[in-house]
């Protein structure tokens, strides 16, 4: 499996992304200057991961990433930039979209619970 192939899904978002995404749920925290909101992720990959919050996110919003991935011993850890906000709507939280910059801890860890997972 190829982590560094396109995305299938929708042929404009295949032009932009570097990474595959994953349907995979983890426990995920963004960090910006005035807060720290916490939601599941719904799709996650090398480059970035959405995630729905109750707290909206604003396009270009640096953030620090803290993900919970099963099999890792320690949370993931990037910082990322948010390139994605999708407004709450019929009953559903606010979206948000990162791409990661840079990981600070876990790039590994993270390949590897990739690698054994489906692509979305």
């Amino acid at each position: 499996m190829n982590l560094l192939g396109d995305s299938r899904t929708n042929p404009k978002e295949a032009e932009r992304r570097r990474y595959d995404r994953y349907a995979v749920r983890c426990d995920c925290w963004l960090e910006r200057d005035d807060a720290a909101v916490y939601g599941p992720t719904a799709d996650l990959g090398l480059g970035g991961l959405f995630l729905r919050t109750a707290i909206p996110m604003h396009h270009g919003q640096r953030v620090e990433v803290a993900l919970s991935v099963e099999s890792a011993g320690t949370p993931v850890v990037a910082r990322g930039v948010v390139t994605r906000t999708v407004p709450a709507q019929h009953g559903r939280r606010h979206g948000v979209g990162v791409q990661f910059l840079e990981f600070v801890d876990g790039r590994d860890s993270l390949q590897r619970f990739l690698k054994a997972r489906p692509r979305a």
